[in-house]
């Protein structure tokens, strides 16, 4: 049986590569949320299961994949969806496979000894060399020698390559970022798929036109054309993949002719592009059909740009630049020194060693993942949001993948030697003297064991702090806020890891409908005011006034046009305002914010019903109006820490952060109730957030 596949290498290349995301698929299955995450996971998993649209841009193509897994697998929506991102994760580990395989057989192609024979077309009469210098193309059907001056054997070469791609993807697979965005709700390993498949096509693309197959490359190149377009309807930063794949395409010695040969063939390339682009097309039809997650209301031709380039984020790259780079560089450096726990830095140094190599003799595949992990640093350090992390893994696979290309390197530099030995020596002999294939083959086997080595290190380190599989801290969350909440209260707050988790226990799983959530941030977009009036028309009905005079600034805003900014701000906090005392008889309201406003201090969340106390309970603060009188004493709250004082689960970022809300919450009430002389209470309430702050440290 193995002779049979060793005689038939592509074969053995695929079962090896299905095989790979087999395991890491099981493996990313057993460590999946079973529920809603932080940040954006609450609201993607309710889009995709409505189907609705999402944050920008929209992300149609995840979206209605989304759709389907939620409406297929079984279990709760919110595990569907995650494992929709398992399953994207192990697929990008064996793409991430192929693109190494891949390269590693373009480096010893161009080592290999070859007949000579003529190049198939006039194009690829004077192509390029795999190490930029100009050369006639390799034939991929000239006869190689006999068995035994390769290498000593090309199956046995096969296997080599095989085992080193697997294992350098693997290293990516065992990384922390990319295993966590594994586990939950999030469009980044599909994302992470199409980096590796769009570097591969290109790669693939440029073999056989330097091997002067012109029906291949015209098939690399469609297929690069429509991944590209795809990859587009995902994530917009696909954008930073465009310069190293054009590198790739055409980088080298005369790329003229490289570029006369893409471009001849524009009649194929711009519809297989621009055809996938027409997923987008589900947003303004899906839109026009108002669902409740319609994030944009995309069905206006103006709103539908905006939120397909973006334009909401805008600011997180054009705002404090100098903040922006001093906050992402410290985290974007602890990142770094995460990826795969205690082995991290001799990884970066292995990548290193892995790139000088690949400067000596494969200075093609080289410069493209150079230039990726620089723009991906590059657009890091600048972009301004807390969810930075993900955004940095292009960085971290471009190392991966030079450690996975080492051995084939390794090959390579060994027979350049060989030649090179040859031309001092004028002596074909003496260069044999000096050049022992078998020990050339183990040495890069013993590279192969070392990151073989590597991964199951790094995996060992990495499971246990991302196995999300009792991870329940954000729904936690939510329903300990929902549970200090009486019934039909309103609820402002200025917190997304709050209000995202929300959209999918109250739309979802139908928990607490009766209590209206409003988002502070989103009530500035003219979309998500249409949202209220959908969700809560009797909240919305009676600030119709006000509701009238703030949306005629706010589209003049949204649309670039003049506007009125006081005008727009005032009425902005005229609306919030109203919401809390227009439903006082029937609605009690409360606050829940980042960080809390002292008394009598002139900031944004007291404009917001600024005659009222602000009384805590907890998590969030009770609006008194003043002819109320002084409150009565609340009661003790007793917030359910699953997770964090027991049963404690792996934390990230996200979790520390919102696990520190209970020991603020806590201490705000050792406080208050020390103002109340409830002595008792107080030190009950510090002894919990003791408790909290000490399960949290060292986590």
């Amino acid at each position: 049986m193995l002779a049979r596949l060793q005689a038939r290498p592509e074969r053995l290349a695929w079962i090896a590569g299905l095989l790979l995301v087999l395991i890491w698929l099981i493996i990313y299955l057993t460590t999946v949320s079973p529920t809603v995450n932080f940040i954006d996971s609450g609201e993607l998993i309710t889009a995709v299961h409505e189907p609705g649209i999402a944050h920008p841009p929209g992300y149609p193509l995840y979206v209605l994949m989304g759709y389907v897994a939620s409406h297929l697998l079984w279990g709760d929506v919110a595990w569907r969806v995650n494992v929709l991102s398992a399953f994207w994760g192990a697929l990008a580990v064996g793409a991430f496979y192929f693109l190494i395989l891949q390269a590693a057989r373009y480096l010893l192609a161009a080592r290999q000894p070859k007949v000579a024979s003529q190049p198939k077309n006039r194009r690829s009469a004077k192509s390029v060399d795999h190490a930029g210098a100009g050369k006639q193309a390799p034939d991929s059907a000239a006869t190689a020698q006999p068995a035994g001056t390769w290498l000593t054997s090309a199956a046995a070469l096969n296997i080599l390559l095989i085992a080193s791609g697997a294992a350098g993807a693997s290293l990516i697979a065992a990384s922390s970022t990319f295993w966590s965005r594994t586990a939950q709700a999030k469009m980044y390993s599909l994302h992470y798929f199409f980096i590796a498949l769009l570097l591969t096509l290109a790669l693939q693309y440029r073999a056989a036109y330097e091997r002067g197959d012109k029906q291949a490359s015209t098939r690399w190149l469609v297929a690069l054309a429509i991944s590209l377009g795809l990859s587009f309807t995902n994530h917009l930063m696909t954008i930073l993949l465009v310069l190293p794949i054009a590198l790739l395409l055409i980088g080298g010695a005369q790329p003229g002719y490289r570029i006369r040969d893409i471009s001849g063939r524009w009649a194929y390339l711009v519809p297989a592009f621009l055809v996938p682009l027409l997923l987008y097309a589900y947003m303004p039809l899906r839109a026009s059909q108002d669902p409740v997650m319609n994030w944009g209301s995309t069905n206006d031709l103006g709103d539908f740009w905006r939120h397909i380039t973006g334009w909401q984020f805008r600011p997180y790259l054009l705002g404090d630049i100098g903040k922006n780079l001093r906050d992402n560089f410290e985290l974007i450096t602890r990142y770094a020194f995460e990826q795969w726990g205690l082995i991290s830095i001799p990884v970066y140094l292995a990548g290193i060693a892995g790139a000088v190599l690949l400067y000596r003799i494969g200075r093609a595949i080289l410069w493209p993942t150079l230039l990726l992990l620089a723009l991906t640093l590059t657009f890091s350090l600048f972009y301004g949001i807390s969810e930075i992390e993900p955004y940095m893994v292009s960085f971290y696979a471009m190392f991966a993948v030079w450690i996975g290309l080492a051995p084939a390197a390794w090959l390579s530099v060994s027979m350049q030697s060989r030649r090179s030995a040859t031309r001092q020596s004028g002596s074909r002999q003496a260069a044999v003297n000096t050049f022992d294939p078998t020990q050339a083959r183990q040495q890069a086997w013993a590279i192969t064991a070392l990151v073989v080595v590597a991964v199951l290190s790094s995996a060992l380190m990495i499971y246990p702090k991302q196995n999300y599989s009792q991870n329940r801290l954000a729904e936690q969350f939510a329903l300990n806020v929902f549970d200090e909440l009486p019934q039909n209260s309103i609820l402002i707050t200025d917190y997304w890891d709050f209000y995202a988790p929300t959209y999918y226990l109250q739309i979802e799983k139908g928990i607490r409908p009766d209590l209206a959530l409003i988002d502070e941030s989103l009530l500035r977009y003219p979309w998500y005011t249409r949202q209220l009036t959908k969700r809560y028309p009797w909240l919305m009905d009676k600030s119709q006034d006000i509701i009238t005079g703030f949306a005629v600034e706010q589209r003049k805003w949204v649309n670039g046009e003049a506007f009125d900014a006081n005008a727009l701000d005032q009425s902005y906090y005229d609306l919030l305002t109203s919401f809390v005392e227009r439903n006082a008889p029937d609605h009690q309201s409360y606050m829940l914010t980042i960080q809390p406003c002292p008394p009598n201090v002139s900031c944004d969340n007291n404009r917001i019903a600024s005659t009222y106390l602000r009384q805590p309970i907890g998590l969030t603060f009770k609006l008194v109006p003043p002819e109320a009188g002084e409150p009565a004493a609340p009661a003790e709250p007793d917030y359910k820490t699953v997770g964090i004082t027991t049963s404690p689960v792996p934390f990230d970022d996200a979790a520390r952060t919102n696990s520190l809300f209970y020991v603020d919450a806590y201490n705000r009430m050792n406080a208050y109730f020390q103002t109340l002389n409830m002595q008792d209470a107080a030190q009950r309430m510090a002894e919990k957030a003791n408790a909290i702050r000490a399960a949290i440290q060292g986590r």
